[in-house]
């Protein structure tokens, strides 16, 4: 089946509207003579097609690395030999990225790695990728083309589909089975079901792959917003606790999904993942290593459990201490998971309004520094930063109001 046979045209499209950015049509110009050509190809198009945002713009090309990077030697634009072993090269036009990718074919997969060859044939090039909705490619005239037959109707459906037998995409990279209910979880209407009972007979082989390669998928899908409709997909095919090496605490992820979505706030993955799997110190540490996570990822969720114990109640006073010791939007975070942990019961509009309120809410300075203990006879050393800690708590406890002369005052009792 050629690309031809399944077409239509998008000139007119308003969703389509970045393929008149002049960067493209310099890639366009660039590559499309001498018997070459060059179409967009996955998350753009795909995008376009299902109402998403569209940033990167991601190409496939007849053309060779070595002759896409003379030819942009020849034009003065800058290429950068991303993967050329695999056939990729990024053009920076403008100080916009466009990877242009040589059409391949697979000549050997163990499910981890892939040896590939270049090719020229737009159908085998569509065949050899994951999902249906990211087969889809567009020319300089606005023509869509579905090798596969079923990429622009599944993206309109937001269809979650692999290209042919799911099983064999699976065992071509294993990696396909997190990306399946990565992008439920990034466009949630739909999941071939066969597909999804592949990828829950071949988990066994996820260990396989490099514990980098799982956490960035699953960073990605926590941050989706059908995350949960994907998560418990996973759990209830009993994926899920062994990819997070803990208990995986769905009700309370819906709980934190469900509030957000009341008090319009986006959380943080931090956030996600702290009311999804996060009880004490242990839990953030197996986690960060197992999706190898950055330490900061993993001291906030530690900070986050262990802060969130100790709000018990929410008003003006503790949202600002809480601001104060931590952070406006770490404050703001620690509210929300102390309401979805049922620690707190607050009406959610006075909520509303306190989280409005300190989002605006100057963070005040303490007053005091060692030096002003110092130039009132106290001794230098170790009790000095002891006396300070002393009179902040103080400061803290009186909503900030305390003067300079009156915490000097009360400095006066601590030597």
């Amino acid at each position: 089946m050629s690309a031809q046979d399944h077409s239509c045209g998008v000139a007119d499209d308003p969703a389509f509207g970045w393929r008149n950015d002049p960067s493209l049509q310099t890639v366009f110009s660039l590559v499309n003579r001498d018997g070459e050509e060059v179409r967009v190809v996955g998350g753009a198009v795909r995008n376009s097609l299902l109402g998403a945002k569209v940033s990167d713009i991601d190409c496939a090309t007849t053309a060779e690395p070595h002759t896409i990077m003379a030819w942009a030697q020849e034009a003065g634009i800058k290429a950068i030999p991303t993967g050329i072993d695999h056939g990729t090269v990024t053009l920076v036009i403008d100080g916009r990225p466009f990877e242009l990718t040589t059409l391949r074919t697979d000549v050997e997969t163990d499910g981890r790695h892939a040896e590939v060859a270049f090719g020229r044939d737009w159908g085998e090039d569509a065949h050899r990728r994951d999902f249906t909705m990211n087969a889809v490619y567009m020319d300089a005239e606005g023509r869509l083309y579905d090798p596969v037959g079923q990429g622009i109707k599944d993206a309109r459906a937001r269809h979650v589909r692999f290209i042919g037998d799911a099983d064999r995409r699976i065992a071509e990279d294993y990696l396909r089975i997190l990306r399946f209910f990565r992008f439920f979880s990034q466009y949630g209407e739909r999941l071939e079901e066969g597909d999804y009972q592949a990828c829950i007979a071949a988990q066994a082989s996820l260990p396989t792959l490099s514990a980098e390669r799982i956490g960035a998928e699953m960073v990605k899908l926590l941050e989706g917003p059908f995350a949960l409709k994907a998560l418990d997909a996973m759990h209830q095919g009993g994926m899920l606790t062994g990819l997070l090496a803990c208990v995986p605490h769905l009700a309370r992820f819906a709980r934190l999904k469900q509030l957000a979505a009341q008090l319009y706030l986006k959380p943080d993955l931090n956030l996600l993942m702290t009311a999804l799997c996060i009880d004490v110190r242990e839990d953030a540490e197996r986690l960060a290593k197992t999706l190898r996570l950055p330490n900061r990822n993993r001291d906030a969720m530690m900070r986050m459990a262990k802060t969130v114990r100790s709000i018990k109640t929410i008003n003006e006073q503790v949202l600002e201490q809480l601001a104060y010791a931590h952070g406006k939007e770490t404050a703001r975070d620690l509210v929300l998971l102390a309401l979805v942990r049922r620690q707190i019961a607050p009406d959610l509009t006075e909520l509303s309004m306190l989280l409005r309120d300190i989002a605006l809410w100057t963070v005040p300075v303490f007053p005091l520094n060692g030096r002003d203990l110092i130039d009132k006879g106290m001794k230098p050393g170790p009790k000095i930063g002891n006396h300070l800690g002393q009179l902040e708590k103080a400061w803290v406890s009186s909503g900030f109001a305390l003067s300079k002369g009156q915490l000097l005052s009360m400095a006066r009792s601590l030597r």
